[in-house]
């Protein structure tokens, strides 16, 4: 027990049950359960009622709580239903919406679909287009090469003969040039021991002519000799070896 600003405290014990009972009664008349146990004492010791009225105000209580919950329940359970028909609603929107948005994503994916196939069936065309040309390119090109091929088949054996001729030519060129060189190699020969005869020939007449030389040498000192000698002729020297002059014949 506990003394507070005039007032007294006092600690009660109750059962579960009935704790819970006064509990919802207290927060139906928007008070604390303390408040409102003080109020049931002082309503008992002001109007004086005995265990049979409280025992009907108890009933009452009871049959009061038990309504408030069925009362309670039955607006829990609307607003349950509400709720879920709420929700259901929520649910149905957006079920709409998404599938709404479903279909729209669709059709663009459809209208993309259509552009890409179409852009790839242009492409496609073309594609084979470019490829027929490129084909018949390579066609005639093909031909033109064949023609060529031909061609250089031809000139190749025409080469090949003509080298072939070339090489007989050459195989008697040589042959030739052998009897050529052979013949002369025997012409410079001969030409050599001509060139030796010749050579000995030579310096026997350089002997010779040096043999005049001296000589004349020799006589032209005599010549001069008899000159100073002799006295001064009415014909000359050459004159009387030679005979006149031509004027003077």
């Amino acid at each position: 027990m506990a003394q507070e600003s005039g007032k007294t405290r006092y600690s009660i014990a109750l059962t579960s049950d009935l704790a819970s009972l006064l509990k919802e009664q207290a927060a139906t008349e928007g008070k604390s359960l303390s408040a409102f146990l003080a109020q049931i004492v002082e309503e008992h010791y002001a109007e004086k009622k005995t265990l049979a009225d409280y025992g009907r105000e108890m009933e009452a209580l009871r049959a009061s709580s038990e309504e408030t919950r069925q009362l309670q329940r039955a607006e829990y359970e609307k607003q349950a239903q509400n709720q879920r028909a709420e929700t259901a609603s929520i649910v149905q929107r957006v079920r709409d919406e998404h599938e709404k948005r479903i279909e729209k994503l669709f059709a663009e994916h459809d209208a993309e679909t259509q552009l890409i196939r179409a852009d790839c069936e242009k492409q496609l065309r073309q594609i084979k287009a470019d490829r027929s040309a490129s084909i018949q390119q390579l066609e005639s090109s093909l031909e033109e090469l064949e023609s060529v091929t031909q061609k250089l088949d031809a000139n190749l054996k025409e080469s090949e003969e003509r080298s072939r001729s070339l090489m007989e030519k050459l195989r008697e060129s040589e042959a030739s040039k052998n009897v050529v060189v052979t013949g002369l190699q025997h012409r410079i020969e001969l030409l050599e021991k001509d060139k030796t005869s010749l050579e000995v020939a030579l310096q026997v007449e350089k002997g010779h002519s040096l043999e005049l030389k001296a000589d004349k040498e020799t006589m032209q000192k005599q010549v001069e000799l008899l000159t100073l000698r002799l006295p001064a002729p009415k014909v000359g020297f050459w004159s009387r070896l030679f005979g006149p002059k031509k004027e003077d014949r």
